[in-house]
């Protein structure tokens, strides 16, 4: 007789003989009687069991109390059993994105994942790659625990196609395959960041001032704390260091993760601030090529966002300047994709398809106007104008 079979049948057993004392329990230590026993391993182990999202919640929350390793193959079940949540779709702030059973069955996987995080469970790939769209955070910690050959097919997969509010997912992907580069990851990584340029025109003796591009990072929604779950743990990862936080990728921008009691699951940001870069946008990618390279960011000699000036003398000066500035700027590009095909990370026949791709807008602040820049000149490929160019 397997064991499988064997916890089984003393699963049923035990469900059988005491379920409604079961439940008793839960709702007694719910109520804040701290002073109770703990419940035995069988007890637990009935509760992952019993196909009751609140008392698979609270089994996993004593697997985790207890340290006891013993129940890791449990906790797996229940995460290897999991399928994407099928959201309905909402058009006005009533409606709920999911059903009751659905939240409450979201909520219990979210409390096993802690338990497994916290025990250092082995979550495969498969599993990690199902539970992704729902709980990308928990996701994230689990992958960059995974050994590089377990773990790069499906970082490929999340860099390429991450979930909806899957930006850290994907953040961490990235930071992993840059460790251990996979063929074609660097040329598309480089190919991917979108550099812009402001280009600010400006009478002789003025100078560019006040421009530049801001963002924000917001926090998904909140519902209600439901009645007698347990606490769980939910993960904030951040380049941010402290003395609560424990690595997840290192190099030179680690990237750390902090866990959080709450009385729910409140779902996943909105946007993963990381000291002011959110998600894995142009300034990241860049930080990650100079990890790749093994050099500082500062080193590289171009920057993802940038002004420049440019004195009008005449609308043929000023269109020969950004031509210059484009030339300038591609060959920066190509200095940094010639450095990666020298450590073997792209091909040098991929060197040009894998340049940086230029966006330029232009700003005119000359007043009075009395010579129009338009219409703008023709732009090398690779570059473009912005379309709100003026």
């Amino acid at each position: 007789m397997t064991d499988l079979i064997r916890r089984k049948i003393r699963t049923t057993a035990i469900l059988a003989m005491g379920l409604m004392g079961t439940f008793e329990t839960v709702g007694f230590v719910a109520q804040g009687q701290t002073s109770s026993p703990l419940p035995s391993q069988d007890t637990i182990e009935s509760w992952l069991h019993s196909g009751e999202p609140r008392l698979e919640a609270w089994g996993a929350h004593y697997a985790l109390i207890t340290r006891n390793e013993n129940l890791t193959p449990d906790l797996l079940a229940l995460a290897n059993e999991w399928q994407p949540l099928i959201r309905q779709v909402c058009d006005n702030s009533l409606c709920s994105e999911l059903s009751s059973e659905q939240w409450r069955e979201r909520e219990a996987i979210a409390t096993v994942l802690d338990a497994l995080i916290q025990l250092d469970g082995h979550v495969s790939p498969d599993a990690l790659a199902s539970l992704a769209p729902d709980f990308p955070s928990y996701v994230a910690e689990r992958l960059a625990r995974l050994p590089s050959e377990e773990s790069t097919a499906l970082a490929l997969q999340l860099y390429h196609s991450p979930p909806e509010d899957g930006d850290v997912l994907q953040y961490v992907a990235a930071a992993l395959l840059a460790q251990h580069p996979p063929y074609g990851f660097a040329a598309d990584l480089l190919a991917s960041i979108d550099v812009h340029a402001t280009v600010v025109v400006v009478l002789p003796g003025s100078t560019a001032s006040g421009y530049g591009r801001g963002s924000s990072c917001g926090l998904g929604g909140t519902v209600p704390p439901p009645p007698d779950w347990p606490k769980i743990g939910q993960y904030i990862l951040s380049t941010q260091n402290s003395d609560m936080s424990a690595v997840v990728v290192g190099g030179l921008d680690p990237l750390y993760s902090v866990r959080t009691e709450t009385s729910w699951y409140s779902g996943e940001p909105s946007h993963v601030c990381q000291n002011g870069l959110a998600q894995l946008n142009p300034s990241t990618r860049l930080k990650l090529i100079a990890e790749m390279l093994g050099v500082s960011p500062e080193t590289i000699s171009w920057h993802t966002s940038f002004v420049d000036s440019v004195e009008f003398r005449s609308v043929d000066q000023v269109n020969a300047a950004i031509l210059a500035l484009v030339e300038d700027q591609q060959e920066k590009y190509r200095q940094t994709a010639n450095a990666l095909a020298e450590r073997g990370l792209l091909t040098y026949s991929d060197v040009e398809a894998s340049l940086p791709k230029l966006q330029i807008e232009i700003q005119d602040t000359r007043d009075p106007v009395s010579v129009p820049l338009m219409p703008l000149p023709a732009l090398p490929a690779g570059a473009s104008w912005d379309a709100d160019a003026r």
